[in-house]
């Protein structure tokens, strides 16, 4: 068990799965929910249903977003790791938190979008 420790605070270990959970993420939208010009839900509401609806290629933004976040907190991390060594490993593991809850907002889209 320790060892499984050890390799999960590994930060490059951290990065690689916070890739792969966004790799997983473009992967599930392209080859599963396949998003067109046509009018998808974005955001469902338990009281009134789909009520963020637009165009299948906005989609795409979730992911994105969720790359932007890697790359600009890899860049912090590289900027931060001499100089305050805790918050660069704080910001990788948010970052793999980030990405987990990415793909699972992709998950439920899947589930709630009909095509």
């Amino acid at each position: 068990m320790n060892k499984v420790l050890e390799y999960t605070r590994n930060i490059l270990f951290q990065i690689a799965l916070s890739a792969l959970l966004n790799i997983i993420s473009w992967l599930v939208i392209i080859f599963q929910i396949k998003p067109n010009s046509e009018m998808l839900p974005l955001h469902y509401n338990i009281f009134f249903g789909p009520d963020i609806v637009t165009k299948g290629y906005y989609l795409y933004t979730l992911p994105l977003v969720g790359l932007l976040i890697l790359g600009a907190n890899y860049a912090f991390y590289r900027y931060t790791k001499d100089r305050e060594n805790f918050a660069a490993k704080i910001v990788i593991a948010i970052t793999m938190l980030v990405q987990a809850f990415i793909l699972i907002a992709v998950l439920f889209l899947k589930s709630i979008i009909v095509i």
